[in-house]
């Protein structure tokens, strides 16, 4: 379990709809699965999680004002939530709480949840969907680890997906000389193509953490430090960070990254 604590709050990014509410359920079957092979899918937390049972898995999502639906989940769900979360689990070793759609939280909300992102009970973990992560505020995103829901990646241009498969093979074999070879054969791709580039490496870690697809060898905690390597490559690009720069950034920090 000691990796399963790498983080305590997760952005799932994507669509609302049925999509994103499987991929926000592997997530919570994975951070309570005992087994190795998390979410194993045949374990009695993993049955529960998947059928929708499971008591430590919380859903918090806009509530009835009368015969209306809310527009907003406001900030007394919010604290409801956190007075829950210092509490202990059920059944499992931690309690997880799906917040969805979290970018329908007011301000005053966010202002409560980011209380309980910084200091969190040690049993207690979030999960935040939403579908643009421009909705929440700046403070409540830098304590997230972001992720693609299935289906909530925009159209890349083709062999991206390849490139990025490559590169988490590459990243995996551990040889300092072939990762710099690969980002620096890649320099030359435009500032679109290298933003499709770390958005089809994040999909393809997602993946793997949900379990999706084969992990090459890399681990989850370099899964998940990869990923903030790719967020920290978008950030860059938003600053006109040109793409040859961002390759040699890559170049040195992908094994940093994998073997810290």
């Amino acid at each position: 379990m000691a990796e399963k604590r790498l983080s305590h709050a997760y952005m799932l990014l994507g669509p609302e709809g049925p999509g994103r509410d499987e991929d926000a359920l592997r997530l919570a079957a994975k951070l309570l699965c005992p087994e190795p092979d998390a979410p194993c899918g045949r374990c009695r937390d993993c049955r529960k999680v998947l059928a929708g049972v499971h008591p430590d898995v919380i859903r918090v999502g806009r509530e009835m004002a009368g015969k209306e639906l809310r527009r907003d989940l406001v900030v007394g769900q919010i604290r409801a939530m956190t007075a829950d979360a210092a509490l202990a689990p059920n059944e499992a070793a931690r309690k997880v709480y799906i917040i969805s759609p979290a970018d329908r939280m007011n301000a005053q909300a966010q202002n409560a949840l980011l209380k309980a992102l910084e200091d969190p009970p040690g049993h207690a973990c979030f999960i935040l969907c939403a579908e643009a992560a421009d909705a929440l505020l700046p403070t409540v995103r830098s304590r997230c680890v972001r992720a693609e829901a299935a289906g909530g990646g925009r159209e890349r241009p083709e062999g991206m997906d390849e490139l990025a498969r490559a590169y988490l093979e590459t990243a995996a074999g551990g040889d300092r000389a072939a990762v710099a070879l690969y980002c620096m054969s890649r320099a030359k791709l435009t500032r679109e193509q290298t933003e499709a580039f770390a958005g089809a490496v994040k999909d393809a870690l997602w993946q793997i953490l949900c379990g999706r697809a084969e992990d090459p060898g890399l681990g989850r905690n370099a899964l998940f430090r990869l990923a903030g390597l790719m967020d920290k490559t978008e950030d860059y690009l938003r600053h006109n960070v040109a793409p040859k720069q961002i390759f040699g950034l890559l170049a040195v920090e992908t094994l940093e990254e994998t073997c810290t």
